[in-house]
């Protein structure tokens, strides 16, 4: 009876357990969903709010680029899955390497940023430059979707356009660029960042294996 009763508490707590889970990851879609709808219908109020927001580095990469990094890879295997037939077990390890490398060019375009700022008569600071990166990168993650049907790829071009436009409106709300600058402000973290995405795709490419 005994061991029969804590089973039944232990599938309780696991059922409980499970739920939870769910629920906070309902949340965070939730979260995630505005703020990329806010960023595209009021940019201008959108970089405000996230402005004033108080967090930190971790919680920006690990609560909000993470789960948006993993759109790309899992469409890229599920495209792969429903118009080549199948994907090898090297294609998944491929998809977990370019997520984690998302996250990083994230984290660096971030740096280039705040480095950046000082040459565009911007202010610097570390966290507000993060939010710069990860908020603007939103239609890049988002365009993943469109690798549900591989010859859809080019519309991740116009997603590039938008990553460009949304920085272009952030930067003087968060790092406080001259309005005059923020274009070539934007676009000279973006050109860096894309040259540096090559170099470490290609390399990435080099040492895992192929699909």
């Amino acid at each position: 009876m005994s061991a029969d009763h804590g089973d039944g508490q232990s599938r309780r707590f696991n059922v409980e357990n499970a739920r939870e889970r769910a629920r906070e990851a309902l949340k965070k879609s939730e979260f995630i969903l505005s703020r990329a709808w806010g960023l595209f219908s009021n940019p201008q109020r959108e970089w405000e709010q996230i402005r004033d927001e108080e967090t930190n580095i971790a919680h920006i990469l690990i609560g909000y680029v993470a789960p948006l990094a993993t759109i790309p890879p899992v469409c890229d295997l599920i495209g792969r899955l429903l118009f080549e037939g199948g994907v090898s077990g090297d294609a998944f390890v491929r998809a977990v390497v370019y997520w984690l490398l998302s996250v990083a060019l994230v984290f660096l375009l971030g740096i280039l940023i705040n480095a950046l700022a000082p040459t565009f008569d911007a202010d610097g600071d570390e966290i507000l430059a993060q939010k710069v990166a990860a908020y603007s990168l939103t239609p890049s993650f988002l365009s993943g979707v469109f690798s549900l049907w591989p010859p859809l790829w080019w519309v991740s071009l116009f997603a590039l356009a938008a990553m460009v436009f949304l920085m272009y409106r952030g930067l003087p709300i968060l790092m406080r660029s001259p309005p005059e600058q923020a274009l070539a402000y934007a676009a000279s973290a973006t050109g860096t960042l894309m040259v540096t995405s090559i170099i470490l795709i290609a390399l990435v490419g080099c040492v895992t294996p192929q699909m």
